[in-house]
Formats: C-alpha cells, structure tokens, sequence
C-alpha cells in the first residue's frame, strides 16, 4: 500500500538507525529494516488501517531522510529524518463484484393478453392495428361485428378456442365482417358456431380481406351454410 524511500546523503547506508512500521490499534510491529549501504533505497509497507513509521538515530543522523509514498495515487504521504516518526492510515479497497451471467430461461408461451368475452370485444372495437392475444378460451355472450378495421390480429399464443352456442347470430355465428375490414387470425380455434343465415363461424361481406392462419373449425353451422370442420379460406364459415 505504501513505499519507504531512504536516502543516505554520505552514500554508505544508516549506519544503524533502523525503521519500524508499527500497527496502532495493536500497537505491535508489523515490519522493520534499514538503508543497510549505499545512497538510497526502497522498502515496502504493509497493512490496512493506521501506522507508525519509527526511524532511530544511528551513527550519523544527520545523513538520514526518508519519505512514505502512497503506491496507488503517487502521493507522498509523510517524510522526515532519523529520530522521526510518522503516522499514515489507508482503508481496504472493495473487492470487485462477482461477474455472473444472466439465467438461462425457456421461453414459453405469453400469458399476456384477453381471457374473457368482454375483453376480447373492447379490444376488438378498438379499430385498426390492434393486435390481440387469446389467452384462454372464451365462450361468446353474442356474435361480434367487425367494421372497417383495418390490420386487425386475432391470435392465440396457447390455441385457445372462441367458442359460441345458440346466441341468436343471424350472420356470423361468431363474427359478422364487414366494411372492408382487414382481419388475421392465427392460431385459434372456433368451435360450435351458429347462425340462421350464413356464417356459422365467420361472415365476411363488404369487400373485407380476411386471412386464417393455423386455425381449426369444429362444428360450425349455419341455415345456408354448414361447416363441420375448416381449413381452408372460404368467405362464410
């Protein structure tokens, strides 16, 4: 943490006045040395907390001097000359936290999105370029219309299932498209939808776009037109 630099003005060492570096809370030695010969010379100084750098006087003191540096900043801490002492303190430097990476997950399907009939209408009527996730399957209270939507996604990340019943659909057992609407939907399942006309499951008019991505029809039936089971576009479904 610290260095000692000892210079001898004569060029032949200390001629026997000794340094100790003494602890202070403990007050016990931690080290001690000399300019054993020669001009000048370096000694390192150890420990965390505060210390005391005690030089005698030897034979001829007035040749002695030295001065504490601070390794890590350069700083001269503290200087002097035999029968001198000196006291300097330091504090343990953090040790550097440890580099983790971050977990390894598997992505699995969002649960983020509509889960209730009600939802699942308020998001739809919120126009074009919604984008909606089914969550769960959901039994339908009424037939939805879908007018002049435009980029409008219905989709499933888990394959939830719209499910309808006798729910008094005229057009569209479960949606009535119409208005030039442009609608996507993937990933779905659509299940006993009825309808006294046309559409069990779906009703397309008005020159709307409608496109079906891995999506599967079970008993889906209409007065003028009966679908048992769907995998094709077709517009009244």
């Amino acid at each position: 943490l610290f260095t000692l630099n000892m210079v001898d003005s004569w060029g032949d060492g200390w001629s026997g006045a000794e340094w100790t570096w003494t602890e202070d809370s403990t007050n016990s030695d931690a080290d001690t040395g000399t300019l054993d010969n020669g001009a000048s010379g370096t000694a390192p100084l150890c420990g965390v907390g505060c210390y005391t750098l005690s030089v005698g006087v030897g034979d001829y003191p007035s040749e002695v001097s030295w001065t504490i540096v601070k390794d890590d900043t350069g700083r001269e801490e503290a200087s002097g000359g035999a029968g001198e002492s000196a006291t300097v303190c330091s504090t343990a430097q953090p040790s550097p936290l440890p580099t983790t990476s971050p977990p390894t997950t598997t992505a699995s399907p969002t649960r983020e999105g509509v889960n209730t009939f009600s939802e699942l209408k308020k998001a739809i009527t919120t126009g074009s370029n919604a984008q909606i996730n089914v969550v769960d399957n959901i039994v339908f209270d009424e037939a939805i219309t879908i007018s002049a939507a435009v980029n409008l996604t219905i989709r499933s990340s888990v394959g939830a299932v719209l499910i309808g019943g006798d729910i008094g659909a005229v057009d569209g057992g479960l949606f009535h498209i119409k208005d030039a609407s442009d609608v996507t939907f993937t990933g779905l399942g659509f299940k006993n939808g009825s309808a006294s006309n046309y559409g069990g499951c779906l009703f397309v008019t008005g020159s709307s776009n409608v496109e079906v991505e891995d999506a599967d029809f079970v008993e889906c039936i209409a007065g003028e037109y009966v679908c048992l089971r769907w995998h094709d576009v077709l517009p009244h479904l």
